[in-house]
This record gives structure tokens, sequence and C-alpha cells, in this order.
């Protein structure tokens, strides 16, 4: 399995690279928060791993926590309605709620994990196409201040980047899922994936989750990067950065003031 990876990772030499550009990788692992050990393993993987954390569950606050004091990224998954209705969990966004409703559980849930830097959507697949929610989410996460926002594009027809981009957010969106099946030999290929991917434009988001397959594999794999000339960095050093060309837009949230742990 190890020599199948190396020679994945060895024909991503063979694609063209983006002219000029350092190649870039930043590597989101979701879902933390409902198991210590899982968080425990995820956190002690090599490099500058970015990890989003579910709001409320028993876990978020201390795996936040630890993750900052290692030197890593912290970002909020923030559990949004599906087109199937699946159990969100708590802190869910869905289309019953009014402006108020929403805004408040949005700005709860940021408040609920330390060192927030930035927001991706768990699930999602009704209401990021929803523009209007997307709009309220966009306006409460540009109120709050000093977040950007990744589109997970759980839905090909998602509006969720597109509204950041409108409000002002820094912004980003995933490029490859590493584990939709949970098995090694998929994440490897997804893994050899996501870096032609970033040789190709000169940086891609990848997105995994604490299953045992994808920790595995991360471990092997992540120490091999600097040999392959490629960089893993923080979410926020590829996101797309609207601020400087948006200032005028104002806050238009129900709420104005959230405590940032």
């Amino acid at each position: 399995m190890r020599t199948r990876l190396r020679v994945l990772l060895l024909l991503t030499l063979l694609m063209p690279a983006a002219a000029a550009q350092p190649v870039r990788i930043a590597i989101i692992i979701d879902d933390l928060g409902n198991s210590r050990d899982l968080g425990d393993q995820a956190i002690d993987l090599p490099g500058a791993i970015t990890y989003s954390v579910l709001p409320k569950v028993p876990y978020s606050r201390d795996i936040a926590r630890r993750a900052h004091a290692v030197g890593k990224e912290v970002m909020l998954h923030l559990p949004m309605q599906t087109h199937d209705g699946r159990e969100m969990g708590p802190g869910g966004l869905h289309l019953e709620m009014n402006r108020e409703e929403f805004a408040h559980e949005v700005w709860s849930n940021v408040a609920s994990i330390p060192h927030v830097a930035g927001v991706n959507n768990h699930m999602g697949s009704l209401l990021t196409v929803r523009s209007q929610a997307m709009d309220w989410l966009m306006q409460d996460l540009r109120c709050i201040g000093g977040l950007y926002f990744v589109d997970s594009r759980t839905d090909v027809r998602s509006v969720a980047r597109k509204r950041a981009r409108q409000a002002g957010l820094a912004n980003a969106q995933r490029d490859i899922f590493l584990d939709n099946e949970q098995d090694p030999d998929y994440v490897r290929y997804q893994f050899a994936r996501l870096i032609e991917t970033a040789r190709r434009r000169g940086h891609a988001i990848g997105i995994g989750h604490p299953y045992p397959e994808t920790l595995t594999v991360l471990a092997e794999a992540l120490p091999a990067l600097a040999d392959l000339g490629v960089e893993l960095v923080p979410v926020s050093r590829l996101v797309e950065n609207q601020r400087s060309d948006q200032q005028w837009l104002a806050c238009s949230s129900p709420l104005r003031t959230v405590a940032k742990n």
C-alpha cells in the first residue's frame, strides 16, 4: 500500500505545474467534537492541518483548545439542513428559522468554539442552495468579523461561495473529498488527486474526517510532502480575500456583538 502511494504521488510530479507558483495544499479534518480519542489522534497528525469542530457537542471546546495550543488552525463546522432530512446535531441551521432565530444560532455557534478562525458547512445540501439563507449566514459572519468561509460543496448547486464573495467575506471552496470511501487505497488515490490539482492551479483544499483509515494514510503521507515540493498550509493561507473590495458593506445582522473565545 505504501508503495502504491509513492507511485501515485510520483505520477503527480509528471503533471505540468502552475507556472512559477509555489504548490500549496490545505487539509481540513471535519466532524470533530464527539470523540476525544479521535480528536487527539487527528491533532497529532504532522503539519499545518486545519481542524473543523462541531458546535455544542461533548469535546468541542477541549479539541479546539488543544489544536490551538499546538499551533493548528480551528474552524467551526456549522451544521446545515440537508435534502434528505438527516439529523444535523446541535446548532443546526434550517429553513424554518426566522431571521432572528437564524442569527442567534450562528452567533452562539461561533461563540461556542474557542479560537475559531473560519467556518465551513457540515452537510447543508439543502441550505447552501438557498440564496436567502446564505445571505443571512454571510451577513452574520461579516458582522461577527475576522472569519473566513469555506464552501464544503455538499451540493454542486451551492451558492454559498458566491454569497460570501458578495458579502465581502474571505472565502474558498473544497476541491477534493479525501474519504467518501473509508478505504485506505481510496484515500491515497484522493490524496494524490489533491496534489495533482494543486500542481495545476498552485493550490487546493481537501476535506477529510477522523476515520481511522484517513488518519493512518495522512500520518503516512504528510511527511513526504516536502520531498514532493508541496507545502501544507492552514486554510487561511488559501482563502480569497474580499474584504478590501467590500469595506462599504454595513453590518446587517440582527445581532451586533459576540464573544469569540
